[in-house]
């Protein structure tokens, strides 16, 4: 299952277009989707002046075929209709459907009409709208939402809610089922948005699907992400999988780099190595003893990493001089695949470039705060089309954290179907970064290291806060090993082996 974002949806559409349909042909299409879901015999089809009106209008003529009473409602300032709404309000007018004209002065009667119809349709605006409705727009939703015992079916997203945070515009349509065509829309992933939409249906359109040409994200759930874990080899030692070296944790933050440590072991690591100060080794032999020390050096050399396969940096590294000069010493004189997190992610954005001289795979996780250092962006800006640009140009992978974490390469893109806010508690992002080194140490893609620990991440806080009000990072830690085991045991590649 695909969702997109404002940008992302018009690029599918455009996308459709350059596959050769005309837009007539994809309104039509459309009808079709919406049709399937009319119930009664009376209809009032409210319809704007741009496509997703057209496909009002184009339902609206389905129904009439079928002999259903139809009202259509179209707005006074209509005058300015996209190519695919004036034909098919052309031929509305050709089949002499009653068609209304709202204006400020007949709302009252427009109601009136309204209230005789079993089923109210909301095609006035879709995704595309970028600020609250106005004028007689307004009017005519305030009247939609009066009709409290009325069904009312969005085409594709209610008018009025924001297609990418699924927050409402000051007015909004409160419908009691949404359509939504082609992918699901970012914002329907805010649970608030349900109060908008009432039940979310899924139509695809009988036309190519170009969801990957247009950039859409794959909704990676446990379909997507369980096949990808790989079953422990009856052979394996501790080399099978894989020498990590985490450079993390100072005097001042400790448990940083203990978290990070103990979750990369907890993981399945071979071996993981801490480099860090005397203050934080010490701490480790207690609370991590599968982990194996060493001292960081004042200037480290290219010598000090070639028995590793995957290193972190960041998690409690701090910003000090020290720091900053580690930083850029290991981006320039290492090439094992890396982990960025934290405190380097801030120490990295004042030597952007060095990401555009980097020949290996390179793993970025920032929160929102911290990507902001690294690319500047507006809070009105598409996220999910922010991510994607942002990894693209710098050939890495991009794991954003936020609700629905997003993972994405510039080429693929996923938001995880994992996690909850009682996962919300400082530690956690450490946790989580362990975790990705480990799967890239142990020899997954980049891409699937991410995932992977994104995912394990997520599912395994989704298990305990069953029971718990808060995920208590060093708590998640230790259930990794039980959650991996379960998604294992899932894998039906995995069952049959072992029953032959």
């Amino acid at each position: 299952m695909y969702i997109g974002s404002q940008f992302l949806m018009k690029k599918y559409d455009e996308c459709l277009l350059k596959q050769g349909y005309a837009i007539e042909e994809l309104v039509d299409k459309a009808s079709d989707c919406l049709l399937k879901h009319m119930q009664g015999n009376a209809f009032a089809i409210v319809c704007g002046p741009g496509n997703n009106g057209a496909d009002g209008l184009s339902l609206a003529i389905k129904l009439y075929q079928q002999e259903k009473n139809v009202h259509v409602f179209i707005f006074e300032n209509s005058q300015h209709l996209s190519k695919a709404n004036a034909y098919y309000l052309q031929k509305c007018y050709d089949l002499s459907l009653c068609v209304h004209l709202f204006k400020q002065e007949n709302l009252d009667e427009m109601m009136q009409y309204m209230e005789s119809c079993d089923t109210i349709v909301d095609a006035i605006f879709g995704f595309g709208l970028n600020s609250s409705p106005r004028g007689i727009y307004q009017s005519v939703i305030e009247v939609m939402n009066q009709l409290y015992d009325k069904e009312v079916i969005a085409v594709d997203i209610p008018t009025g809610l924001h297609c990418n945070t699924g927050k409402p515009y000051q007015s909004v349509v409160y419908a009691t089922k949404t359509i939504t065509l082609s992918a699901l829309k970012n914002g329907f992933l805010n649970p608030d948005s349900r109060f908008f939409t009432g039940e979310i249906i899924l139509e695809k359109l009988e036309a190519k699907d170009v969801s990957v040409d247009a950039g859409l994200y794959q909704m990676a759930d446990q379909t997507v992400i369980f096949p990808l874990l790989k079953e422990r080899v009856f052979d394996g030692y501790k080399g099978t999988y894989g020498y990590t070296c985490l450079i993390t944790g100072c005097q001042e933050y400790k448990g940083a780099a203990l978290l990070s440590a103990k979750s990369c072991v907890y993981s399945g690591s071979g071996i993981t190595t801490v480099m860090s100060e005397e203050s934080v080794i010490q701490a480790l032999s207690h609370y991590c003893p599968e982990a194996t020390t060493v001292l960081r050096p004042p200037i480290v050399q290219k010598e000090d990493f070639s028995r590793y396969h995957a290193l972190l940096i960041g998690c409690g590294l701090g910003q000090s001089l020290d720091s900053y000069r580690c930083v850029i010493d290991v981006l320039e004189k290492t090439n094992q695949p890396l982990v960025i997190d934290g405190d380097a992610l801030t120490i990295l954005s004042a030597h952007i470039d060095l990401l555009k001289q980097q020949k290996r795979d390179i793993i970025l996780t920032p929160h929102l705060g911290e990507f902001k250092r690294l690319c500047a962006f507006d809070d009105q800006d598409d996220m999910l089309e922010v991510a994607q640009s942002f990894a693209r140009a710098y050939h890495l992978t991009l794991v954003l954290k936020g609700p629905y974490t997003i993972v994405t390469n510039g080429q693929e893109s996923y938001r995880i179907m994992a996690g909850n806010k009682a996962m919300a508690t400082g530690g956690m992002g450490d946790v989580l970064a362990g975790i990705i080194v480990s799967f890239l140490g142990q020899g997954y893609s980049a891409l699937q290291a991410a995932m992977l620990g994104v995912f394990i991440h997520g599912y395994t806080g989704d298990i305990l806060a069953e029971n718990d009000y808060t995920v208590i990072p060093s708590r998640l830690i230790e259930y990794l090993p039980n959650t991996m085991n379960k998604i294992i045991k899932s894998n039906p590649k995995v069952t049959l082996t072992k029953s032959m």
